[in-house]
């Protein structure tokens, strides 16, 4: 049968009640009410996000101040060695208990450093003076021994010093307080009796690793390490010495503490006796120490001579020592290989006309925690530098004496002076080098790894300078120049400036001999250090 229902016709809106036209409309009023709210969400997710705010962190600039050098102060023998006897005419004669210094100060912009004689019109004060550091020499509580150094117009300051007991300190700053290009070289003189000699040595700043080379413990020979602490804090020295036989036994003197202020000394000879060289390492904790190391020999009633030594330069794989002299007698080379293996050596010995093959070497031994002795024979009388090439890092030195007239007496001989030539150091750009004030003569020389001219520039003790004089130093061979030849007018230099056309490839020291009331037979020197000038600024920043 067929559906007889009539399909339902849609319904109008218009004509529905309002109850059934609301429950329609409440889902759209709805979500027309989530849509400002939504809109207000989008926004704020989409803003950007305000920008951080900066933490500023405090900074400061450390700028290099004053230049303060400790000097070693005169030969002190050990004590009870200048009691008398039974005989007074065997007494022994102390050493001349004076010093001579000198100070030589460069402001790091004077045109001597570029290797040029112009007076400053850039450091000048507002009368028109041209600035130049300031020197003072003081004692060790603090007393000025001198503060008045000589300059002229080339920002170039000297302080001669002459006649000081102890151990003085040197202070030097630019003319804006900062650090100069500086110098002290001390000077002892003791022209007769049983420690004739002459011996130079460097003022230097406080360190926390040293090492020695090349004294002697033998019989009558006596050789003592010095250490000082200038400052206001304790530091123990760690002490170690090398024999021939290998390192010494220490014997619980090892451990060295030192008190502010303070001074200890080791008496090499006590740890090591009978030894024709030692070597000699220190490392500190704690404060940095001034610390040197003075030599004394005899040989009966014979002088042998004396050192007062400043630390060496680092181990190196290629040492250079210039200005080895040789008279009479062949030089010693001295080796001291501090590590815990064994290395090998060669040696070159070089003069003016270049290499002389006769006293080359072409491997030495060196054991591990060793000292090696080696005569270099066949040297004709002349200036000499003398190269070291090792596999691993060794230091040395080359010992070169003088020996003087016969003294008089049946038991007395010729008496000695010896020097121990340190290694110099390249010179980078430019080297500056106080002279001593006492000696009658002395000699630069220079030692080339390759070919380059050197300008010496020598300044006299009123801080004025003389003409620049130019030399041509080869690859393999020495130059010199004595001081005649560095004369300002009528006047020795009291510095020498030194600018090598080529950075890095030479090498200079510094000879002087002395007078003991006969000839020329007293003996030092000193290598010439490349320059150090105020450092860069250090920026300090705080943080949290």
């Amino acid at each position: 049968m067929a559906d007889q229902t009539a399909p339902e016709e849609p319904l109008d809106p218009r004509t529905q009640p309002a109850a059934r036209r609301g429950g329609a409309q409440r889902p759209l009023l709805a979500l027309a009410a989530l849509v400002p709210l939504a809109l207000a969400v989008g926004a704020v997710a989409t803003a950007p996000s305000p920008a951080p705010h900066p933490v500023e962190h405090a900074a400061a600039q450390s700028q290099p101040g004053a230049s303060t050098r400790w000097c070693h102060g005169p030969l002190e023998l050990p004590e009870g060695i200048l009691e008398a006897g039974p005989d007074a005419e065997l007494a022994i004669t102390p050493p001349d208990p004076s010093v001579a210094l000198r100070t030589v100060s460069v402001e790091p912009a004077s045109s001597l450093l570029f290797g040029r004689v112009s007076a400053s019109k850039t450091l000048q004060d507002e009368d028109g003076s041209v600035r130049a550091p300031s020197i003072a020499a003081e004692t060790v509580d603090g007393t000025v021994l001198a503060d008045d150094p000589a300059s002229q117009d080339l920002g170039v300051s000297v302080l001669d010093t002459p006649d000081v007991e102890g151990g003085p300190q040197v202070i030097s700053a630019t003319a804006e307080g900062g650090r100069p290009v500086t110098d002290t070289v001390q000077s002892t003189l003791t022209g007769s009796g049983d420690y004739r000699s002459l011996a130079l040595t460097r003022c230097a700043e406080p360190v926390t690793d040293a090492s020695f080379l090349g004294v002697s413990t033998g019989r009558g020979d006596s050789a003592v390490l010095v250490l000082r602490n200038p400052s206001e804090r304790p530091a123990t020295a760690s002490v170690q010495l090398w024999t021939q036989d290998g390192p010494a036994a220490m014997e619980g003197r090892s451990q060295v503490v030192v008190a502010p202020g303070e001074e200890q000394r080791v008496l090499l000879e006590s740890v090591a006796p009978g030894q024709d060289a030692v070597g000699v390492g220190v490392s500190v904790l704690g404060a940095p120490l001034s610390m040197y190391v003075q030599s004394t020999e005899r040989d009966g009633l014979t002088p042998g001579g004396a050192e007062i030594l400043a630390p060496l330069p680092a181990a190196g794989t290629e040492l250079t020592m210039p200005g080895v002299e040789v008279a009479g007698s062949a030089p010693t080379l001295v080796l001291g290989n501090s590590q815990g293996s064994g290395t090998t050596a060669s040696v070159e010995v070089v003069g003016p006309e270049g290499p002389v093959p006769a006293a080359a070497v072409e491997s030495i031994d060196l054991p591990a925690g060793t000292v090696v002795s080696t005569p270099l024979e066949g040297l004709p009388d002349g200036t000499y530098a003398v190269i070291v090439r090792s596999e691993t890092p060794v230091t040395a030195v080359t010992r070169s004496q003088l020996t003087g007239a016969d003294l008089p007496g049946d038991t007395i001989g010729a008496p000695v002076d010896f020097t121990l030539i340190s290694p110099a150091p390249a010179i980078g750009s430019h080297a500056m080098s106080a002279l001593p004030g006492q000696g009658e003569a002395g000699t630069l020389t220079l030692s080339g790894s390759a070919d380059s001219a050197v300008t010496v520039i020598p300044m006299a003790s009123d801080g004025s300078a003389g003409e620049p004089v130019s030399v041509d130093v080869a690859a393999g061979a020495t130059a010199a120049l004595t001081s005649a030849q560095l004369q300002v007018g009528d006047e020795r230099a009291a510095g020498i400036t030194i600018v090598p056309e080529v950075p890095g490839v030479v090498h200079a020291g510094w000879t002087q001999r002395g007078g003991d009331g006969t000839e020329a037979t007293l003996l030092s020197s000193t290598p010439v250090l490349p320059a150090r000038s105020g450092q860069d600024p250090v920026t300090v920043r705080l943080s949290h």
